[in-house]
């Protein structure tokens, strides 16, 4: 009986689903809005006109009340860190540059998490932060968070 081959996963592994990488830039039908906002420096998230309740880009239906209906509203684009990483080894050679970086979710005052690059000062669980945006290592426009007053 032969064994079955060993990843070496000690120089990291790039995530691929097809031409995307996994985590970054995806635009998707869903989402479209929310890129086009980016685009013009806008944080935007769905919003239920009904119950008046915020969602995630990505989502399609209302939690609350069943509508799907929902409805693109700019956020305030302050909130809290609720959880980061420093990441030490790039996952592609687009990102070795830029090692050490941050990533982590941040928790709107909407209430909700998105996932995102801290930048320009240290952070921790709990700091203010308010979002900016810059072009990252792929070229794209991408909102970022920097503690507030940064």
């Amino acid at each position: 009986m032969s064994e079955a081959p060993v990843t070496d996963w000690s120089r990291g592994l790039e995530l691929k689903a097809g031409d995307w990488f996994i985590g970054l830039y995806q635009p998707s039908p869903e989402t479209t809005g929310y890129w086009q906002g980016v685009a013009r420096h806008e944080l935007l998230l769905k919003n239920c006109p009904a119950c008046d309740r915020h969602f995630h880009p990505k989502r399609i239906v209302c939690t609350e009340c069943g509508s799907d209906a929902l409805e693109w509203k700019r956020a305030s684009g302050r909130g809290e860190v609720y959880s980061f990483s420093e990441v030490h080894r790039a996952p592609s050679a687009a990102f070795a540059g830029a090692t050490p970086y941050v990533v982590g979710l941040v928790k709107l005052e909407e209430g909700v998490h998105l996932f995102t690059r801290f930048v320009d000062a240290p952070v921790g669980i709990g700091t203010k932060v308010a979002v900016d945006f810059r072009p990252l290592e792929l070229g794209n426009l991408m909102p970022v968070f920097r503690p507030e007053g940064a």
